[in-house]
């Protein structure tokens, strides 16, 4: 089983036996050699897990969002039906819809109502659709589960846009000058830090939830120990663990 997430924050809450997690700091390609390599050596799913930018007026900070299917750039990518749906009977309520993905965040509410108009999708990431393109090159079922950290009307500040280093760590340098430059973002900031806060409590009790292999129920590849990131390796031909 392999995982896709942005931060490595969202990476330790998805790491287990049989899971290979990848935190790709919003840039999946970067982290694709790696990925096509544990598909190779037998990991049979991928699925695109953490937080998201909630886009319909009803989502709050802690939502879950079970994605239908991704889309970027004019193109859909549908999600494993048999997958999803037993992904969203382990989170009832959850919002049961598209995500799509954007290069950068969507810092502006007027931004995230166009995508929401233009696409119909109620969440919006950086990953899931890079994801969901490998898997389909891979010829691997793909799935998306993510948790609304920032709402529709929650403006982000300029330091959101250099917080995150290509392997998913917090660029903390680059916070500290971007509020320096401009310190009047500190309260929106805050702001954003709580909604995130609430977020991961979320994505940390859902998971427990999804079970150790995310509701799948294809065979998972066992990874170099547990709650740690790794690099798969390759299991024995038949051997089988339930999701």
């Amino acid at each position: 089983m392999i995982v896709i997430t942005g931060m490595r924050a969202e990476a330790r809450i998805a790491s287990a036996p049989g899971v290979s997690v990848f935190a790709c700091g919003g840039n999946v390609g970067l982290r694709a050699p790696a990925i096509r390599h544990a598909v190779s050596s037998g990991a049979p799913a991928i699925v695109s897990f953490g937080i998201a930018g909630g886009l319909l007026p009803h989502m709050r900070p802690g939502d879950w969002i079970v994605a239908s299917g991704v889309c970027a750039g004019g193109r859909r990518i549908e999600a494993d039906e048999a997958w999803r749906s037993r992904l969203a009977e382990r989170l009832p309520g959850a919002e049961i819809g598209d995500i799509v993905s954007v290069p950068s965040p969507v810092r502006r509410t007027h931004q995230k109502r166009y995508l929401q108009t233009a696409t119909g999708a109620c969440g919006v990431d950086m990953e899931s659709f890079q994801a969901a393109a490998l898997a389909r090159e891979l010829g691997v079922p793909f799935a998306a589960v993510r948790v609304v950290a920032d709402p529709l009307e929650r403006e982000l500040p300029p330091a959101v846009h250099s917080g995150l280093q290509p392997d998913g760590s917090v660029a903390l340098a680059e916070v500290v000058d971007s509020l320096a430059r401009e310190p009047g973002q500190i309260l929106s900031l805050s702001r954003v830090a709580l909604d995130a806060f609430v977020a991961f409590r979320a994505l940390l009790n859902g998971r427990e939830k999804l079970g150790p292999r995310f509701a799948s129920l294809v065979c998972p590849t066992v990874v170099a120990g547990a709650g740690r990131l790794a690099e798969p390796v390759r299991r024995p031909a038949g051997a089988v663990q339930p999701a």
